[in-house]
């Protein structure tokens, strides 16, 4: 039983262990900072402002507004607000094999913000009975729907992964198999 640890260790599999340990490290920091921060901010908002209450940061442009949304996007599925909360936790639980399969730095970034984004709404929509959003932008005239922090993350990380997948991600080539490979799949019968 020795030996085989031995051969372990000599193929560097504690050294590959001990770096995933530290590359999971940081991203799980990130998944942390943004997720305080997406946590953080709705606690702000919902402390100090009134329900409704708007605060012109750039006029007729960028507003802080108290909001509050019990669906998804744009306000969607509002009447079902709790599947929506246990179908993020899922979904980012899932999220997680992509990331450890997937070890290249956009995939796992984009995983990363996903993975907060969802959990920020997830614990105001499991907790709370709806999320906080405040972020307010009219642009060119368009209101368009307030957010928050947790929704930049899951569009942003969505964007990255798209963008990774349409313009950078090369699939894994394929090894052809060796003559060999053929004869022993077949019995040793030539074609």
């Amino acid at each position: 039983m020795k030996r085989q640890a031995n051969a372990f260790e000599s193929k560097g599999y504690m050294k590959l262990k001990t770096k995933f340990r530290y590359k999971s490290l940081w991203w799980f920091m990130v998944t942390a900072v943004t997720l305080a921060a997406d946590r953080l901010s709705k606690h702000y908002i919902s402390s100090k402002m009134e329900l409704g209450e708007s605060i012109e940061v750039i006029k007729d442009f960028f507003y802080i507004t108290h909001h509050t949304n019990t669906g998804a996007a744009w306000g969607i599925f509002g009447n079902i607000t709790m599947l929506l909360g246990i179908m993020s936790v899922i979904v980012a639980a899932g999220l997680v094999y992509f990331f450890i399969k997937y070890d290249m730095w956009p995939v796992r970034l984009s995983i990363t913000m996903i993975i907060s984004g969802a959990i920020g709404n997830a614990i105001g929509r499991i907790f709370n009975g709806r999320v906080t959003d405040f972020l307010d932008f009219y642009i060119f005239g368009y209101d368009f729907p307030i957010f928050n922090v947790a929704d930049i993350m899951v569009t942003l990380g969505t964007a990255v992964l798209v963008v990774y997948i349409i313009f950078f991600y090369k699939e894994p080539e394929k090894k052809i198999s060796a003559p060999e490979d053929a004869k022993e799949k077949t019995g040793g019968v030539n074609e």
